[in-house]
């Protein structure tokens, strides 16, 4: 039977670097990238979702991009049963599977909403932090070892958050974490090593100013004639074009906002998902967080497996 690697987990906010450091692992390991993002699977939307050109995806290929005409519906659910056979394959060939995007609702159903487990114990959680400081992870991980051997084979004992999670689901309820997992998780192929990262970026004035000066890229690329090409040959009624600086363009084409309007409005719209995907940090239980300018990425990913 091949050997199941561990999935990696690479989410946050846009702009903050997070294909440049899948490829980075990809350029390094055996690996297949996925990309979790609901606006690049769209043929014909190359410029207002960043994708990468095709010389790029070219060399270093990614599924789930340009699957779909702009016409065309992709819901959540469709995006966890591709992934979920993609990843059937991938273990096949005995590679790391790459998860990478900003789609974080995709990411939620996919890896986190799959048990039916406790909310968080803020009490129970400060007195584990406490131990921690005092006696070390490496504490934990034993006390984890002790009361639930089964979870410790599916978490790395550098994985801070996910040995805090799993030891405070077992105080909460009375029962070991691996098995509540086993009664929820329907699909075994993510019942294995989850290595999740976020991407934050550190400044935000500086990070704002660096979303204004893409957008304007953007444009200089040729995004609105990208947007009346959609229109022209789908219709501006496309989902595709309540998208995030899609929507601004139509607004300017059909003459509701002038270019600088455009350009404020797509910026800040911009800013608002990023704030939101940062706020989406919350409810995931994340191996580590980046900052955008953090060097040796790739070297702490691989420091976990």
């Amino acid at each position: 039977m091949n050997e199941v690697k561990p999935i990696i987990a690479i989410y946050g906010p846009t702009h903050t670097g997070k294909t440049n450091l899948a490829v980075e692992f990809f350029s390094r390991h055996p690996s297949e990238i996925i990309s979790v993002d609901s606006v690049q699977i769209f043929k014909e939307a190359d410029i207002g979702s960043n994708k990468p050109d095709t010389a790029f995806l070219k060399e270093n290929p990614h599924h789930l991009i340009n699957i779909l005409n702009p016409d065309e519906t992709f819901s959540v659910g469709d995006f966890k049963k591709k992934s979920l056979n993609i990843l059937e394959q991938i273990d096949n060939r005995s590679k790391f599977p790459i998860l990478v995007g900003g789609t974080m609702m995709y990411f939620y159903s996919l890896i986190e909403g799959l048990a039916e487990l406790p909310d968080r114990d803020e009490l129970i959680r400060a007195e584990l932090i406490c131990d921690m400081e005092t006696f070390g992870l490496e504490s934990l991980y034993k006390r984890l070892e002790t009361m639930d051997f089964e979870a410790t084979k599916k978490i790395h004992p550098n994985d801070t958050q996910r040995i805090i999670r799993a030891l405070e689901v077992c105080l909460i309820t009375n029962e070991k974490f691996s098995e509540i997992r086993k009664k929820s998780v329907k699909e075994k192929i993510l019942d294995r090593k989850i290595l999740s990262f976020a991407i934050i970026p550190e400044n935000k004035k500086e990070y704002k100013a660096q979303l204004k000066q893409r957008f304007e890229g953007m444009l200089e690329k040729g995004l609105l004639e990208e947007v009346e090409k959609i229109i022209d040959k789908y219709s501006k009624n496309v989902s595709l074009l309540k998208s995030v600086g899609y929507k601004e363009c139509l607004d300017y084409l059909e003459k509701k906002i002038n270019k600088k309007e455009l350009i404020e409005k797509s910026v800040n719209a911009t800013y608002k998902l990023s704030k939101r995907q940062i706020t989406w940090l919350n409810k995931f239980t994340t191996t580590e967080i980046f900052e955008k300018n953090e060097s040796n990425k790739v070297i702490k990913i691989e420091s976990f497996i």
